[in-house]
């Protein structure tokens, strides 16, 4: 972007719930998204897209305006109030309007190429206004079955895009919610491809530079998951690789659940829809 475009001259948070709040909103996207997409977004482009669906209630039949400001994007993801940092996600959703995604469709064999926003307009005094493209209708908007929740809070808090990617196909994995140990299988190329990692990595390297690291994150950030990878070999090769989320969920009060007592905002919960 120019650099002498008068940005952030007279910041304000147009949000008036909180960026506290938002953090316990709930992202929910239909299952496709989350294992038949292809793109390449960074980190904080996959957080800023959690933060917009966020926004989105089980009643909306459209896509409406999103009314934001870089007030309560940076204070949900968790970086420093400045000019530097409000310019860096300027940017980052400059490059979400351009990017491409790719959503591919077994059953119509076909494949959706689109970007992530129709339209999207910053303001001088930090306010953004986002409207994601329709193309997205079928992922987002109105979803009864076949499609997952997780609480924004988790995402946001993972430094790695290997590691919010991961997280997200092992929420997807759980059908049971946390009443039984559940697995996600795949061979090798598969995780490949789900991940974004090279494709020109062997096993060891995806092990060492994707999964281990993002399993050790996740293990260490997120309270209700504790992954371990289990492998299948044909010969000297791995054929498949499971990783199991052990954690097994038990009832707890809310004054013996530290995180439960944030959770007080009135969030819409999709799967009592």
């Amino acid at each position: 972007m120019d650099k002498n475009f008068p940005l952030w001259t007279n910041e304000r948070n147009f949000n008036i719930e909180g960026p506290n709040n938002a953090r316990y909103y709930y992202v929910a996207e239909h299952n496709d998204l989350i294992t038949k997409a292809r793109h390449d977004l960074n980190a904080q482009e996959l957080k800023i897209m959690d933060f917009i669906v966020s926004k989105i209630k089980p009643e909306d039949e459209k896509f409406n305006i999103i009314n934001t400001s870089m007030y309560e994007i940076s204070q949900v993801l968790g970086m420093k109030r400045s000019g530097r940092t409000y310019s860096q996600l300027a940017s980052n959703l400059n490059d979400l309007r351009k990017k491409d995604i790719f959503i591919y469709n077994d059953e119509e064999r076909s494949v959706t190429m689109t970007g992530w926003f129709e339209t999207a307009k910053v303001y001088e005094n930090g306010q953004v206004m986002l409207r994601i493209n329709e193309d997205f209708a079928p992922y987002l908007l109105q979803l009864k079955g076949n499609y997952t929740q997780h609480l924004l809070f988790d995402t946001v808090q993972l430094n790695s895009r290997y590691s919010i990617l991961l997280y997200k196909l092992l929420r997807e994995a759980d059908k049971d919610y946390g009443k039984k140990i559940s697995v996600l299988s795949g061979t090798p190329e598969e995780f490949k491809k789900w991940l974004g990692a090279p494709e020109s990595y062997a096993f060891k390297d995806l092990n060492k530079n994707v999964l281990q690291k993002a399993i050790n994150e996740i293990n260490l950030k997120i309270n209700d998951m504790n992954l371990e990878m289990l492998t299948a070999k044909r010969g000297r090769k791995v054929v498949q690789v499971d990783i199991q989320n052990r954690f097994i969920q038990k009832s707890k009060s809310i004054d013996s659940d530290p995180t439960s007592q944030e959770i007080k905002v009135p969030l819409d919960n999709w799967l009592e829809k």
